[in-house]
């Protein structure tokens, strides 16, 4: 399926849609990407040791909010943590401009959907930028933390990122050269998933046809771009150019 939940805990503050992080996700190119950065989303990232890194993308088309908290249980190990020993949080935006989540508070809050303690570390709202933004935590010592990402209580969806068909396929960085192998797993793919897949990716993408009515294109071949059949909402064919 090209829309994957990955294995979550009970959401902090509000009725965030839950992932969780693992130890395969050090890498941006590998991280899983959250299709709409708007709905409201809690990342759980635990670290066994310093120097470990976690990483998650997330899409924000033009005009949206960029709304981010950094939030840790209220239980130990972590909350007995000085600020200075906790985590790193960066955010890259799209421009590649970063931000750094510096913790500022330390602010308790009783979650009633999880029956936990939190305390928030950072918030931030600001005008957000089109296209893919990514988070970075970086830990210094044994812990766990939380990012939330997005406002809007609904069920979020994530695209997960591999070789099969309806994955998306790890980032090769300055890829000028799609392969159809590559492209083909945009197949299965909602048309929303597969355009969030080609921007994270760093590939031209364009519908052709949909559900039957074929589209207008320049007829000019390109290498780094796709070319997508949309039925019903869903990709069903894809090609190179």
């Amino acid at each position: 399926m090209a829309l994957g939940m990955l294995v979550g805990a009970s959401a902090p503050s509000r009725a965030h849609f839950p992932v969780s992080l693992t130890a395969s996700h050090t890498k941006a190119a590998t991280s899983p990407i959250l299709i709409d950065g708007t709905i409201s989303f809690a990342v759980y990232a635990s670290f066994s040791k310093a120097k470990e890194s976690r990483v998650v993308r997330f899409a924000l088309k033009e005009n949206d909010e960029l709304n981010l908290e950094y939030l840790i249980l209220d239980q130990s190990p972590t909350n007995k943590l000085k600020n200075s020993q906790l985590p790193t949080v960066v955010v890259t935006s799209p421009s590649g401009k970063k931000i750094v989540l510096s913790i500022k508070e330390r602010t308790p809050f009783f979650e009633p959907f999880g029956k936990k303690n939190y305390f928030y570390l950072s918030r931030m709202t600001q005008k957000g930028e089109a296209g893919i933004y990514r988070v970075t935590s970086t830990s210094k010592m044994k812990s766990s933390i939380v990012i939330a990402i997005g406002r809007t209580e609904t069920r979020g969806e994530v695209l997960s990122v591999g070789a099969a068909r309806g994955e998306c396929p790890p980032t090769i960085a300055n890829e000028e050269t799609i392969t159809d192998t590559r492209a083909s797993q945009l197949i299965g793919m909602t048309e929303k998933a597969a355009e969030v897949c080609a921007a994270a990716s760093g590939w031209l993408y364009r519908v052709g046809e949909r559900d039957g009515e074929q589209f207008a294109l320049t007829r000019d071949y390109r290498t780094n771009r796709v070319t997508a059949s949309v039925t019903s909402g869903t990709i069903s064919a894809i090609a190179v150019g």
